[in-house]
């Protein structure tokens, strides 16, 4: 009866999701409440311990047998809240601003250079990890100069598209957060792993942009000559886009400060010297300190407040679907089900296998969907079959190549809008360039050991 009270709870919250009847905030909560309450009529247990289990997902449990003690989704909590609230401060700031100026000094009318810029710009926006953002700023700057050079603007989307679909991986992301906690895996440690895969990513989207400006030169028939196309004027307009976005926050006198701080902050985090909400709770009190005085201090957190509060709240919804799905035992059933039908044979080969097959599911279903639905549930399978938890996590990260294909990123419509695309050629196109990025996961995750072959 767990099984498919298991079963039908994880059916259940997809289609709620999917079906957009339930944010995803009360989706996991309702959701698993319901499932919850039906689990302890069943076992014949007070209907009232399901507070408690969902305390054990907010919190701790620890194991009766071993004292190994799990920890809840507050760890997670506070280093995505103040990691939010740290790169919010410092992209309003003006931290990236002066990258970015470069950049767009440099691209000048070279087709080659502007799609090189426009990567290397929507790389540098991209790492406070919101989407949107990215979108907004990266398409200010840039269309006008690839209207005035008669480029694909369908190139720029995807220019766009690609560096935020690797940076969106970084501790403060969404996918990273989710993944971590339903499958109760360390944050740092996690990201780590994933890191080297991320870096040969980056430069592959980098050498994609190189290839599109290639095509571009080619089919413009460009020469240097045409260089004068884009004048002073033009450049300086680009350029506004970037330092007028957001203009009462930005402190350029800081720059070097906070780009120090940023260097130790998230050298810290890498290098593992503390926790990463403690780096970034101590970075953004610091940050706001130095840059602003106690008013605009006050602007500030309401500015960035929408930014924290909405995957805050989703993470301490978390707990309430994580809680109830293992303190019941519906996962437990749930993976001896699974289990039961998988061949023993496929050991360790499971996780390439399952990192492959899971990439659609990253991209059509919403991402904490995926996470909490499908990933966690996997999770006990294929610890049996001889995948850890760290690794089957790394393997949970890989469909992230394909994720900013997603049909359930409001953001990537206003990005079609703005570049005279429809949905589908967006995905088409999107795909067409970034399958590399899925090749290059699975390679570079097996070559350094985080993921078995």
């Amino acid at each position: 009866m767990l099984t498919i009270l298991g079963y039908a709870m994880i059916i259940t919250f997809l289609v709620l999701l999917t079906k957009r009847k339930l944010s995803v905030f009360t989706a996991l909560i309702l959701v698993p409440v319901v499932f919850g309450l039906a689990a302890a009529l069943y076992l014949g247990k007070d209907p009232l311990l399901v507070l408690s289990w969902i305390k054990n997902g907010l919190f701790y449990t620890v194991n009766p047998a071993t004292k190994a003690v799990k920890m809840g989704v507050m760890s997670g909590l506070v280093l995505i809240f103040f990691a939010v609230l740290y790169f919010g401060v410092m992209l309003k700031a003006g931290l990236f601003d002066p990258l970015c100026i470069f950049f767009i000094k440099k691209a000048k009318g070279d087709p080659l250079k502007i799609a090189l810029a426009t990567v290397m710009v929507a790389s540098m926006v991209t790492l406070d990890g919101d989407t949107t953002t990215t979108i907004v700023v990266c398409t200010a700057a840039f269309i006008p100069l690839f209207k005035r050079m008669k480029m694909k603007l369908s190139y720029l989307a995807i220019l766009i598209t690609m560096p935020i679909g690797i940076f969106n991986q970084l501790p403060w992301g969404g996918p990273l957060v989710a993944c971590s906690i339903a499958l109760g895996v360390d944050m740092g440690e996690l990201f780590t792993k994933i890191l080297p895969g991320m870096l040969v990513a980056e430069v592959y989207t980098i050498f994609a942009a190189y290839l599109i400006g290639k095509k571009e030169r080619a089919r413009l028939n460009y020469d240097p000559a045409h260089a004068n196309l884009v004048t002073d004027e033009h450049i300086n307009e680009m350029i506004a886009s970037v330092k007028n976005f957001e203009p009462d926050f930005k402190r350029p006198q800081y720059f070097w400060f906070n780009l120090a701080l940023t260097v130790v902050v998230v050298g810290g985090l890498i290098a593992g010297v503390g926790h990463g909400g403690i780096l970034f709770m101590t970075g953004a009190a610091i940050a706001m300190t130095v840059n602003f005085d106690l008013v605009t201090q006050r602007e500030l957190v309401n500015n960035c407040a929408s930014d924290v509060l909405l995957p805050s709240l989703a993470t301490f919804a978390a707990g309430a679907f994580t809680g109830i799905l293992g303190s019941s035992g519906m996962s437990t059933a749930i993976a001896k089900s699974i289990i039961s039908v998988i061949p023993q044979s496929i050991g360790v080969h499971m996780a390439p296998i399952y990192a492959v097959i899971a990439a659609p599911a990253i991209c059509f279903l919403p991402q904490d969907a995926f996470y909490f639905g499908i990933a966690s549930i996997i999770a006990p399978v294929a610890v049996q079959l001889g995948v850890s938890l760290e690794q089957h996590a790394v393997a949970s990260m890989v469909g992230q190549a394909f994720r900013l294909a997603s049909p359930v990123i409001p953001a990537l419509y206003l990005l079609c809008e703005r570049t005279d695309m429809n949905f589908v050629e967006y995905q088409k196109l999107f795909f067409s360039w970034t399958w590399p990025v899925l090749l290059i996961y699975l390679a570079v995750h097996t070559l350094t050991g985080v993921m078995p072959f």
